[in-house]
């Protein structure tokens, strides 16, 4: 579910092993995994424990967690897990909207997960996220001149699914045009997770209807432009 949301406040918690009734378990499932793809490695991310709501204002209890614990939660259905992303949409000079296809054409928002590195100063910083997967995955220093962001919307889960990211989604504007967008990923370093840039106009939004993978990309576009 998407909500319209300007403000966020976050409270970070620390707890030993909130996962500690399926341990052994999650321990099995990670060490099978590892055996089959020894590429594949964990990093510490945050996890969202309670949401809570106030006339479009969100409260988030979050603390730290093993990214092979979240797919595994996702894999195996055995625990419930919320990570924190923090992702965007681009809106250019001459009217584009922009988003971002991977290397198996799947669109989503650009952006990602929220890890240790978005903590300043001891506190956890969404923006730091948002700044850092935009240079990451496109190239592009979204805190330079020529950009602007605004939180617009969260994802919460509308139901008590066991695997649901829950997102922070900002509207991220830019003097650049559209080609000079597609120049800066074109022409700048950048992690190679995203396979190109997605350009549409706000008549074009059907390009969502066939992402069975990310739905609420439908309905946040619905939202923003009917808003």
């Amino acid at each position: 579910m998407i909500k319209e949301t300007n403000k966020i406040d976050i409270r970070q918690v620390s707890i030993d092993d909130p996962f500690k009734d399926h341990r052994d378990d999650i321990e099995k499932f990670w060490e099978g995994f590892r055996k089959e793809n020894p590429e594949a490695y964990s990093e510490q991310i945050l996890n969202v424990f309670e949401i809570e709501e106030n006339e479009r204002e969100y409260v988030l209890t979050i603390g730290i967690i093993n990214f092979y614990e979240s797919f595994c939660s996702r894999t195996t259905k055995m625990y419930k897990t919320r990570a924190l992303f923090s992702g965007g949409y681009v809106i250019t000079s001459d009217g584009y909207y922009c988003v971002a296809a991977d290397q198996n054409m799947d669109i989503n928002l650009i952006g990602g997960l929220a890890s240790l590195l978005d903590i300043k100063d001891g506190k956890y910083d969404p923006e730091l996220c948002l700044i850092r997967e935009f240079k990451e995955e496109t190239g592009a220093d979204i805190k330079g001149a020529g950009f602007s962001y605004d939180l617009r919307y969260i994802k919460v889960p509308e139901g008590d699914e066991i695997y649901f990211p829950v997102g922070l989604i900002y509207e991220v504007k830019t003097s650049l045009s559209r080609k000079e967008l597609e120049d800066i990923f074109t022409e700048n370093a950048h992690d190679n997770e995203l396979g190109s840039l997605v350009f549409f106009e706000k008549n074009e939004k059907t390009i969502f209807e066939n992402n069975t993978r990310r739905p609420y990309l439908n309905e946040l576009f619905d939202i923003l432009f009917d808003r």
